[in-house]
């Protein structure tokens, strides 16, 4: 169970704050105005929330991924699959010349 104080606190006993924390591998939740402003934790849990951000932002972008490609698909039903390679190709293809153009990639020999 974290334990909570108040930023005073925090402030005049950070050692032993610290120490609680690695001691008891929990959470002390911080205070100011009676109201929760931050979690001092170790760094390991610290890791395993980083990770589970990051799981979350990837499930994100591919939801969002999927979303548009079937909102592109529901578009272009009438082209070919040879027609939507031609055109992705294309596509491509001048991403690639404005941005080397603006300077942002080139190509070495």
């Amino acid at each position: 169970m974290p334990k909570t104080v108040s930023a005073s606190e925090a402030k005049n006993k950070l050692g032993a704050v610290l120490s609680w924390v690695q001691d008891n591998q929990d959470e002390v939740i911080i205070e100011s105005h009676g109201e929760p402003a931050v979690v001092v934790m170790s760094f390991a849990e610290y890791e395993k929330v980083k990770t589970l951000k990051e799981q979350e932002r990837r499930k994100q972008a591919l939801d969002r991924l999927r979303k548009l490609r079937s909102e592109v698909l529901a578009r272009n039903k009438d082209l070919t699959p040879e027609e939507g390679d031609a055109l992705a190709d294309r596509f491509s293809h001048e991403i690639v010349e404005d941005m080397v153009s603006k300077g942002k990639i080139r190509f070495e020999d």
